[in-house]
């Protein structure tokens, strides 16, 4: 059967108890640590439901390795469901997972809940970003332009898209979001196309614990289609303390970023194949897996490695998810955006592309989402824990449960 490694990089946010762990490489800082309201925490259910719902759509291709933002894909359906009403905004927030959380609910636990992932630890870097760009000529609704601004913190701008350059406007505006990781992400700018929604996300965090660049070497790592691929190989500079757990079928680990309150968890087969576990990643099971999980004092060894993930149009999986009326022209689509007569508008594309880096000091990620608007006519625990075969792995924030990134490596010689 394929080998597999999943990374799935994500921000999980689960009850911030753990004692401090010692010896740390970071110089110790306090997190920015509160309780989250009672529609944050919707808020993050939501998110980590649709993370691995889409997840799950993603391991359908077999890929050897990919890697996604499923945070920025949720954050930019989200702006594109304030522009709808009746049952096809129902299906947004069905297909978001807004369970029992109205659309004003869920942009006040966004608006929130940002701000909180952006601030908890102020040794990591977060940024997340929303953009929206317009047809010139045509008139957005006072109540949609609000609430972008408001609850997501969206510049509305007007743009020129008969400019040959016009979409270079939105690669740069993603570029500057994301710290040059992704640019070009937009070719061109199609006659039809009438409303961009833009979403990024970045993120940069130094391991608490340190591995040591003398200590890289080449060494094996075993896909599970047989034999061996060269990777570089880190190892810690010491013994480490990290957290181990899961269950007879998974072994899980937690690697914390600066303070802890970010942190990659690994989740790797203990026997068979990596997608045989992959039904036992959910929103319960993280969350058990890390409530009890136990230190232990390791020497840790893992890749270095770097991916990059693009899809031009993740139409497809979001229909599998349940988001069809929005792709097809409909009357109803899309009402609460422009003003005046429109012929029907659709979600023509869903552009998708992500990169993480992994190296001794840390990791660098990004993402960035990009919805096209379009009408279809222009309107009037052991003593060394080596990494060396298939595993799963996220990046958590301890204190409530949101997913950001989530990827796949399964052969890093292919990358």
């Amino acid at each position: 059967m394929k080998n597999v490694i999943l990374l799935l990089t994500a921000i999980f946010l689960a009850a911030a108890s753990c004692n401090p762990v010692q010896n740390s490489d970071i110089e110790p800082v306090e997190a920015n640590l509160r309780q989250l309201t009672s529609n944050e925490a919707e808020m993050v259910q939501s998110n980590v439901d649709f993370a691995l719902r889409f997840f799950q759509e993603m391991e359908k291709e077999n890929l050897d390795n990919h890697f996604t933002g499923p945070f920025s894909i949720h954050q930019a359906l989200s702006m594109a469901m304030n522009g709808n009403e009746g049952d096809i905004l129902q299906e947004y927030l069905d297909v978001l997972a807004f369970h029992g959380l109205t659309k004003e609910e869920a942009n006040t636990a966004i608006k929130s809940l940002t701000e909180y992932l952006k601030n908890v630890d102020p040794k990591v870097k977060v940024n997340i970003a929303n953009g929206i760009w317009y047809r010139e000529g045509l008139r957005v609704q006072a109540p949609f332009k609000t609430a972008m601004e408001t609850y997501f913190n969206a510049n509305i701008s007007a743009l020129n898209f008969e400019h040959p350059n016009a979409h270079q406007v939105i690669n740069n505006w993603i570029a500057s979001q994301t710290n040059d990781l992704i640019k070009d992400m937009l070719n061109s700018i199609p006659r039809e196309a009438v409303m961009y929604l833009v979403n990024a996300i970045y993120f940069k965090g130094d391991w608490k614990f340190q591995f040591d660049p003398q200590k890289t070497k080449k060494e094996p790592f075993f896909p599970e289609k047989g034999g061996s691929v060269q990777v570089d190989m880190m190892e810690s500079k010491e013994k480490v303390t990290l957290k181990t757990g899961g269950n007879g079928r998974v072994n899980y680990l937690e690697i914390p970023y600066s303070t802890g309150q970010y942190q990659m968890a690994i989740i790797q087969a203990n026997s068979g194949t990596l997608s045989s576990i992959l039904p036992e990643i959910t929103t319960e099971n993280l969350a058990l897996w890390s409530e009890n999980s136990r230190e232990s004092n390791v020497i840790l060894k893992m890749p270095k490695f770097k991916m990059r993930y693009k899809e031009e149009n993740l139409n497809s999986k979001l229909e599998n998810m349940g988001l069809v009326t929005p792709f097809s022209p409909n009357p109803a689509n899309f009402t609460k955006i422009f003003e005046g007569s429109f012929p029907p508008m659709l979600i023509s594309r869903v552009i998708h592309e992500a990169l993480i880096e992994v190296d001794e000091k840390g990791t660098e990620a990004a993402a960035a989402t990009i919805i096209e608007i379009s009408v279809t006519s222009m309107p009037s625990g052991p003593s060394i824990i080596k990494l060396d075969k298939p595993f799963y792995f996220l990046i958590k924030e301890k204190n409530s449960g949101s997913i950001l990134f989530m990827g796949k490596l399964g052969n890093p010689s292919l990358l």
